[in-house]
């Protein structure tokens, strides 16, 4: 009888531990792959090394025109990202974070992307980095959010995730200048990227996104080139 009450037991436990566990969700994972590309597709089109074909198949499967290129994009894209939004804020409701275990991968990104791209990064915060540190979600991407937060905060980054590019116009033409937003601490930032899942340098990632050589500005620098550009 005290066996059977035993098994008893540890059968109840174990099956609320079961509950706890976020079963594999095929119906999210295929609505989180269109989320993404709804995310990624004007974005695309804003690349320039977009291929005339590509270029081409996006504006048909999207019924765009010429006229929608350009300024009218950037709108397009920013509707498209306000949808998205009240998607994910309605699946995160439901679900919580849907990580790896609950969606695949790269599913598991997908919600982080749109939040990335949103101005409710201070607001979900706390859920990415739950979800980095259960392993649900890349830690790197959390550690990209966290950047862009400061960033946008005029504080220092931690990671060298973030880039600013600042647009000026003269003699009639457009001229761009592209930092990476300054470092809290750069002498010691490529061994925190390596620790966080980034594959390359602060001076490699500089290079390959600006194709400038890095230069570490200070947050005083940085501000002031903000300042005299607005």
């Amino acid at each position: 009888m005290r066996y059977l009450l035993t098994a008893f037991f540890f059968s109840v436990v174990l099956n609320a531990q079961q509950t706890d566990i976020k079963p594999f969700n095929a119906e999210l994972k295929k609505e989180l792959t269109q989320i993404y590309k709804d995310d990624q597709v004007y974005r695309e089109m804003m690349q320039p090394n977009i291929t005339p074909e590509r270029k081409k198949q996006i504006m048909t499967e999207r019924n765009l025109t010429e006229a929608d290129l350009g300024a009218r994009l950037s709108e397009i894209m920013n509707a498209q990202d306000h949808a998205n939004l009240v998607k994910v804020e309605n699946i995160i409701q439901k679900y919580g974070y849907p990580g790896k275990s609950m969606v695949g991968e790269p599913e598991n990104k997908a919600v982080w992307y749109v939040i990335q791209h949103s101005p409710e990064i201070q607001k979900y915060l706390p859920l990415i980095k739950k979800a980095a540190d259960e392993k649900e979600l890349p830690f790197r991407l959390y550690a990209m959010m966290l950047d862009r937060k400061l960033m946008q905060e005029n504080k220092e980054q931690i990671y060298g995730t973030q880039i600013r590019s600042f647009f000026t116009t003269k003699d009639g033409k457009t001229e761009t200048l592209s930092l990476v937003w300054p470092v809290k601490n750069p002498d010691h930032v490529n061994e925190l990227r390596k620790n966080s899942g980034f594959t390359q340098t602060i001076e490699e990632y500089a290079k390959d996104v600006t194709g400038m050589e890095y230069r570490k500005y200070t947050l005083k620098e940085a501000l002031e080139i903000q300042e005299k550009i607005k």
